[in-house]
């Protein structure tokens, strides 16, 4: 329930925020002139469209999500590769997975994890996961694999972060 109050309060803020916007627009407008109040305007999405900074869960300059390699590609059968994925955390509004990519070994024919990713999916206004580590073995039951996941949750309103949350999720996944 914190989730969704604390969502509704970013956006209800935000609504604000943009009404005092073009307040301020307004009184520009009409004490300085129309030329002041569209540099005004553009001003403030530059300022907008600049302020955030890059997540370290994605990689720039692939846009794709940061992975956790454990094992080479090369070291499994390619026919065997499929992935795995499992909510680690569900709330209301969104839900925070984990991705796993496994494939049979070449010399042993036992599952390996290769890689995995982990992330936000859901109405998550406020909130931002940055995962730090992804741990992924196999376990003696074959088809099972042990998880763990470190990662920062990060409380933010209107873009500035109020909180830094350390979390942790373990557990076991079926492999499907």
């Amino acid at each position: 329930m914190l989730y969704v109050c604390w969502a509704v309060m970013n956006l209800g803020l935000f609504l604000f925020f943009i009404s005092i916007c073009f307040r301020a627009t307004k009184l520009i407008r009409e004490h300085l002139s129309l030329l002041a109040s569209i540099i005004f305007v553009f001003g403030l999405l530059a300022f907008a469209g600049n302020s955030g900074k890059q997540s370290d869960v994605v990689i720039p300059e692939t846009n794709q999500a940061r992975k956790w390699t454990f094992v080479s590609r090369d070291s499994v059968l390619p026919a065997t590769s499929k992935f795995t994925l499992i909510a680690i955390d569900k709330t209301f509004l969104s839900t925070t997975d984990l991705l796993v990519l496994c494939g049979r070994e070449k010399t042993s024919g036992k599952m390996l994890p290769i890689e995995a990713t982990s992330s936000k999916t859901g109405f998550s206004s406020g909130h931002r996961w940055r995962p730090q580590t992804i741990f992924v073995e196999t376990t003696a039951t074959p088809g099972k694999l042990t998880y763990r996941v470190d990662g920062l949750l990060e409380w933010n309103l209107l873009g500035a972060t109020m909180y830094t949350q350390f979390k942790t999720y373990s557990g076991f996944m079926e492999l499907n």
